[in-house]
């Protein structure tokens, strides 16, 4: 049998055989656009308007400086990673060109963390997904001075999500610490859009009675070598295994198309390298609004990405 053209290789991805290889000159172009959409400063021009209405009904001390610009400070912070003395700096940039008062860093501070992220919200029905988490670091420290003067190793922050397949951003999300297990958590979130969902991926890490049963045999989720045959609780995890145990977990895989997992993989790769892994907040309320801010903007700027 020949082998089939080049072009016709790049069109086969995780998703199956795609209609039409990537327009790169689209999705370069996008790249460029969506973070200059996101970093829209037309707004800003406004902000005198914009400060009577944020403290028309304040209590106590009037805002110098309106929403708008907060959010704007925020958002360069959540995807460059500046301290807040720098952001205190582009401020008083700002303040210089379009008038603005300048506020002292320590105002930022306050002003970011009192900002409310809301989680991810999706209207979308049916939707194939994949469950998976990832670990951000709470400290730039590297391993060798924690080895030399034997100090507490200070851990991760855990990112649980469920990403839709086809638009590749979160569905959902939660953020807890590294102790966590992985399928407890995927109840949680399960739970919050499980009528959305027709068919969950996920690793090994998810090899729970309560979530086959929650799908009633739709979760492709491989189970564990020494899982048994039997019901014992769950029939749908029983049945999984002795197809696996008939054939081999391999082909398990080709046969239910498992590796659509892997674009939750896709997803944590962009996220990390666009919006940064490293978490500088402190305390554990504001390590967890960091990321949080992380996914929020991360899926803005993909439903800004052309690339087909």
């Amino acid at each position: 049998m020949n082998n089939p053209p080049i072009n016709d290789k790049l069109k086969e991805g995780i998703l199956g055989y795609r209609s039409s290889v990537r327009d790169w000159s689209k999705y370069n172009r996008s790249l460029v656009e969506r973070m200059s959409s996101l970093l829209d400063t037309n707004s800003l021009y406004k902000w005198k308007h914009l400060l009577e209405g944020d403290n028309r009904y304040k209590i106590g001390r009037p805002f110098k400086v309106p929403d708008v610009l907060i959010n704007f400070l925020a958002k360069i912070r959540s995807i460059y990673s500046i301290p807040f003395r720098s952001l205190e700096s582009i401020l008083r940039i700002f303040s210089g060109i379009m008038g603005l008062n300048a506020i002292h860093y320590t105002n930022i501070f306050r002003r970011i963390r009192n900002m409310k992220v809301m989680n991810t919200v999706n209207n979308s029905e049916n939707v194939e997904c994949a469950i998976d988490s990832t670990g951000f670091k709470i400290t730039i420290r590297g391993d060798y001075l924690g080895n030399k003067w034997n100090r507490r190793r200070k851990g991760w922050m855990k990112l649980h999500v469920i990403v839709d397949i086809n638009e590749i951003r979160a569905l959902t999300f939660s953020i807890t610490d590294e102790h966590v297990q992985d399928s407890r958590e995927a109840l949680n979130l399960v739970n919050r859009i499980r009528d959305k969902i027709s068919k969950p991926y996920g690793d090994k890490a998810y090899d729970s009675k309560s979530i086959y049963n929650t799908f009633k045999g739709k979760a492709i989720i491989p189970t564990r070598n020494n899982s048994s045959t039997l019901s014992r609780g769950s029939p749908y995890r029983a049945r999984i295994t002795r197809e696996i145990r008939r054939t081999s977990e391999s082909e398990w895989k080709n046969n239910n198309n498992y590796g659509k997992r892997w674009i939750v993989e896709i997803y944590f790769s962009g996220l990390k390298r666009v919006m940064g892994e490293i978490i500088k907040a402190r305390r554990p309320e504001y390590i967890a609004q960091e990321i949080a801010m992380k996914v929020h903007y991360y899926n803005i700027l993909i439903q800004m990405t052309e690339a087909y």
